[in-house]
């Protein structure tokens, strides 16, 4: 069922007549969910030409040629081989192979995650010089249209041949990009959050504007002065002295939110080529970024207390170092499947923060309306209550910490009570 053709007894025409009838090969690898033998039936699917039509993979050693069509491939006298690989095969070693209780589960799960790690594998590892040598090789998927590539210089670096020295000094690698990457990924996510809230909420005024314009008495202005204080004081400000019209302010922070989540945009791409710098799956890095996009808004929410601050941000830290180590560990891992464990374990650890320490703090009144969060950056210059930080104090450390007055130090002097503030405790 497998044609190859042979170029040196085949003229072009008759080349290209072959390949307009469809008894061609095909440079890929297909792979089917299919448990029967070729040789056990001779009129079975892959004797069928039509079965051809459609293939999963293509690979080649050399780039140019995933982007030569079949015709050109044909004329250029290029060899061209079929290769059919069942499931069964890719998860036991043989098409009859017995399942076990993990080949069972493996087979299960790739209906869900698909084929392309277990392939690019098989290429990686199964592609050898004579000499038995790691070689250089392309492989895309027809389906997806996903490429990946690789050089035998980096299969060699993972070879694991190399002196403890060198084990040693890669490790250490892995461990300085593995922190670069959650730096840089949760500082831009941070800032954007930040961007998003402070300037974002500029679009309720006009829209609280043509509610009233309705007839929705509720729709009061004065609500969201209260609440966004940075942007009611000066709307206020705005009004009273008429410099400037009010959409100036609206246009204003419009302009700044699509500035800013052009350049988080443009941060993912230039930042992925330098962190995820191998053959990755597609997604990846969007699905890292968007993990930590929600890690960000879960701290803004709900840490609050002392204890969530000190125990969420390092473990979301000792859950993005493990998931980046194994990736910079391997030349091609599960790496999107990997993604699942670890959004498991974030949202135990969410789910952990709130029941053990917010409740508990909430319930004994350390964080209430009045103190908001237990602990914060406290600064050693005064600002406008009306006036939001600056975007560098993100990066300031916790210094200070809400004492409830219950809990502060009293004594007595001259027959008065003082009440003396305990300091600022560092967390």
């Amino acid at each position: 069922s497998n044609t190859t053709i042979d170029d040196d007894n085949s003229t072009a025409n008759e080349k290209i007549r072959l390949l307009d009838q469809g008894l061609r090969g095909n440079p890929f690898l297909r792979t089917k969910n299919n448990r029967r033998r070729v040789e056990e039936v001779d009129n079975d699917i892959y004797s069928s030409p039509a079965y051809w039509e459609e293939p999963h993979y293509r690979f080649s050693m050399d780039d140019a040629l995933l982007y030569l069509d079949e015709k050109s491939a044909l004329l250029h006298n290029i060899s061209i081989v079929n290769v059919t690989v069942t499931e069964r095969c890719l998860s036991t070693g043989e098409d009859d192979g017995k399942l076990t209780f993990f080949s069972a589960v493996g087979e299960f799960l790739s209906q869900i995650y698909g084929m392309d790690s277990v392939i690019i594998n098989q290429f990686m590892y199964g592609i050898r010089g004579s000499s038995g040598s790691l070689q250089t090789g392309y492989l895309q998927n027809l389906e997806t249209k996903e490429r990946w590539g690789w050089t035998k210089q980096q299969l060699e670096s993972y070879d694991g041949n190399d002196s403890i020295a060198d084990w040693i000094l890669r490790k250490i690698g892995a461990l300085i990009m593995s922190l670069l990457a959650f730096f840089l990924i949760t500082t831009v996510t941070s800032l954007i959050v930040r961007v998003l809230t402070s300037s974002g909420v500029v679009l309720m005024f006009p829209l609280f504007s043509f509610f009233r314009s309705l007839g929705m008495s509720g729709a009061d202005e004065r609500i969201l002065a209260l609440s966004y204080p940075w942007i009611g004081s000066a709307r206020t400000a705005i009004a009273n002295r008429q410099i400037h019209p009010q959409n100036h302010l609206i246009w204003a922070h419009v302009s700044k939110i699509l500035l800013y989540y052009v350049m988080y945009e443009a941060c993912q791409a230039a930042w992925s080529v330098v962190l995820y710098a191998k053959s990755i799956p597609e997604a990846l890095p969007v699905w890292i970024y968007g993990l930590a996009m929600i890690l960000e808004y879960f701290s803004m929410v709900f840490v609050r207390s002392a204890m969530s601050a000190h125990f969420f941000p390092r473990i979301s830290l000792l859950y993005f170092l493990a998931y980046h180590l194994y990736f910079y560990s391997v030349p091609y891992g599960f790496f999107d499947v990997a993604l699942i464990p670890l959004f498991m374990f974030l949202m135990h650890a969410m789910l952990y923060t709130i029941l053990a320490f917010e409740v508990s703090s909430s319930s004994s009144g350390v964080i209430s309306a009045e103190t908001p969060r237990e602990v914060y950056n406290k600064l050693s210059w005064p600002e406008w209550s009306a006036q939001l930080p600056s975007e560098w104090t993100m990066f300031l450390p916790l210094n200070a910490r809400h004492i409830p007055l219950h809990d502060r130090v009293t004594d007595e002097v001259n027959g008065t009570q003082r009440n003396d503030v305990a300091p600022a405790v560092e967390t």
